[in-house]
């Protein structure tokens, strides 16, 4: 009545629908879809891995979850740990580890190795010297900038939620950008009697896509296959993953890291790393990469890289 029938007109015209929660249109997001579209964000096509020859099979999205397999003693850990240390020397990433199978010490080794190409000990076998102490020193400053541990104090196992409870905490005050959690037969596991292992694999996954997407992080899962009888030495498949199917069908990338048990095998310190799965087109595809691994160094290399090729 105060600003006339116009005024009233243009209020009815211009009416907005009452907001539901958790109920969108994609005009909803356009500024993030624009975002998108012009690059803004390049992180969401995947940063490099590192490795020239791996990129174009797999880049490393923010929000994704990766399951890694392969057989024991393959190499898993020790190729996750080196991207870990590619992408916090490239990209500034923080992370956060929870590794059951290795000691804290052990660990640091492995990273500072990586970290600094030098051995963490003198051995008779690499035929170098170990790392001085003014290297040691700006190593483990490097680790304190980029990772922090998840460790469980109590003597049980620790939970999917308790991982993911700490992460969640490490996400706020330490802004890490991937979760690292090796293996998954070291968490708990305990279901209620009414759900089948199917089903607690299927809302663990669940879980871990929620915090990846949620908390832009991505989360590298590693999973041990089953027990593979007559195993004739090839890779095995991410369907050989014990637990169940659903390790396969609801991660975002899927990666085997293989390395030949051949005595008569004239490379030995090369590791495949397999792509066989990748839901994000934009981010690689499925195919196979082999890298050297330098035993001195803990580090891998392209096979193309002068750093790749043996000493004479």
């Amino acid at each position: 009545m105060r600003d006339g029938v116009y005024v009233l007109r243009a209020c009815i015209d211009t009416a907005q629908p009452f907001p539901i929660r958790g109920l969108f249109k994609f005009s909803d997001f356009r500024e993030e879809i624009d975002d998108f579209y012009n690059l803004g964000r390049s992180d969401e096509v995947g940063e490099s891995t590192g490795w020239s020859t791996l990129d174009p099979l797999f880049r490393v999205v923010p929000g994704e979850l990766t399951i890694v397999t392969g057989i024991p003693n393959s190499g898993k850990s020790e190729w996750i740990d080196a991207l870990l240390c590619n992408l916090s020397l490239n990209k500034q990433w923080t992370f956060a580890l929870c590794s059951m199978e290795n000691k804290v010490r052990e660990h640091a080794r492995k990273l500072l190795e990586k970290y600094n190409g030098e051995p963490f000990f003198d051995s008779p076998y690499f035929k170098q010297p170990r790392m001085k102490q003014r290297t040691y020193e700006d190593g483990l400053e490097w680790l304190d900038r980029h990772f922090v541990l998840l460790r469980c104090e109590d003597d049980v196992l620790p939970s999917i939620d308790w991982v993911l409870d700490l992460s969640r905490a490490a996400v706020m005050r330490y802004g890490i950008r991937g979760l690292v959690i090796d293996p998954y037969n070291e968490l708990d596991h305990q279901r209620p009697a009414n759900t089948t292992e199917t089903e607690y694999v299927s809302q663990m996954l669940t879980k871990l896509k929620r915090f990846a997407q949620h908390h832009s992080c991505h989360v590298f899962f590693v999973a041990h296959p089953r027990q593979l009888n007559n195993w004739d030495g090839k890779p095995p498949g991410l369907y050989d993953i014990s637990g169940s199917a659903h390790f396969i069908n609801k991660c975002d990338n899927g990666i085997v890291v293989h390395r030949s048990r051949d005595p008569d095998d004239p490379h030995p310190e090369n590791v495949q790393i397999l792509i066989r799965k990748v839901r994000n087109k934009n981010a690689g595809t499925i195919g196979d990469v082999e890298l050297r691994y330098d035993r001195i160094s803990g580090r891998y290399h392209d096979l193309n890289s002068d750093a790749s090729r043996p000493p004479p």
